[in-house]
């Protein structure tokens, strides 16, 4: 792994194991730094993790890179089992820490001496629930057909998001999962009833904290652990901890004059132009809160941006999951659909549509 146009700088290297992050190296560099990682460990790690679990996850690289005038640039590398030994370029983007706290040079059980770097996993916390995977709110004339399926050992990406000083980001390698397990939901619904679809997933909290050269800080994460395709179910009631993401904007599909013959509308996956949707992350955020876990800083951010899990579903050229709606109505009139999308760093589709 080559790391460029670094300057002087301390690297600390985390790779994604079963249980979560761990930190497997650390480095100094000057301007272009070269790393060599053995991951034969994680290797086995996720070999066993597969064989007594069946899940699988894409090696994933995490790299927190500070300067000793209290720049950070946190980046991540992901890899393919298949293609491994494999090089990467790593460019660290910087930024200055606004909130770091400078220590003293005199060392105690908190604080450390200048010049000195550590990274510490001080807290975790994981939570299992559903979550929305999609949803259907019709007019009161229109019933219809939701159906939503995981095609066994197929790849899904979940996004790490990550919380340092003042903000929030969307690393760029997300944890790249597949299951040997299969599920899938599919029902007709009823005139003007909602309809909703949830997965279990497990969702996790990780928070790090930084000495470096004289400053103290902290990263916290959540992320997506692991997601069960089994779990997958749906009904007209939704699970009292399962929510969809905010939804920031209503996307206009169109207006479409119902025959009573056959259906007036009809999506599927296939029809997005992306490889993602979102997935809610806030109510894992409620619960951190709730148990005096993550920062009120970083809960609060998150809050009023709107923070979600951005969910990868097309990797190797193959899609993990398929997604299908049909609307329709014997009213002879016309129905006015809409597709969700959520912003928070970025803007993904949701998969919850309303008529109107």
């Amino acid at each position: 792994m080559n790391i460029q146009n670094a300057g002087e700088a301390h690297v600390f290297v985390s790779a994604l194991y079963p249980e979560g992050f761990r930190q497997i190296a650390e480095y100094d560099i000057k301007n272009n730094g070269r790393i060599v990682l053995n991951l034969g460990d994680l290797r086995k790690a996720w070999e066993e993790e597969y064989r007594k679990n069946k899940r699988l996850s894409q090696p994933l690289i995490l790299l927190t890179v500070v300067t000793k005038d209290g720049n950070v640039s946190i980046e991540s590398v992901s890899f393919d089992w298949k293609e491994l030994p494999q090089s990467r370029g790593v460019v660290p983007k910087f930024r200055a820490l606004k909130n770091a706290v400078k220590t003293s040079s005199k060392q105690t059980n908190d604080v450390q001496p200048l010049y000195y770097y550590s990274r510490t996993l001080v807290d975790s916390y994981e939570w299992t629930a559903p979550t929305i995977v999609a949803q259907v709110i019709p007019d009161s004339s229109t019933k219809g057909y939701i159906s939503y399926t995981y095609f066994i050992n197929k790849k899904v990406g979940f996004s790490i998001n990550a919380f340092v000083d003042t903000d929030w980001t969307r690393l760029a390698s997300y944890n790249i999962i597949r299951k040997e397990e299969s599920g899938k939901h599919a029902s007709g619904f009823p005139k003007g009833s909602p309809y909703y679809i949830w997965m279990n997933v497990k969702y996790r909290y990780e928070k790090w904290r930084v000495y470096s050269a004289g400053w103290v800080w902290y990263e916290e994460y959540v992320y997506v652990k692991d997601f069960y395709p089994s779990t997958i179910s749906g009904g007209t009631s939704k699970p009292a901890d399962a929510q969809v993401p905010p939804i920031d904007k209503w996307a206009d599909e169109g207006v479409y004059p119902s025959t009573s013959i056959e259906p007036y509308y009809t999506f599927s996956l296939w029809n997005l132009d992306t490889g993602s949707f979102a997935m809610d992350v806030l109510k894992f955020i409620d619960i951190l809160e709730a148990v005096g876990k993550i920062s009120k800083t970083a809960a609060e951010k998150a809050s009023l941006i709107g923070l979600f899990i951005d969910v990868g579903f097309e990797y190797d050229n193959m899609k993990a999951f398929d997604f299908d709606l049909s609307l329709d109505s014997d009213v002879q009139t016309s129905h006015h659909v809409w597709r969700g999308e959520s912003t928070d760093i970025s803007t993904v589709p949701v998969l919850c549509f309303k008529v109107g």
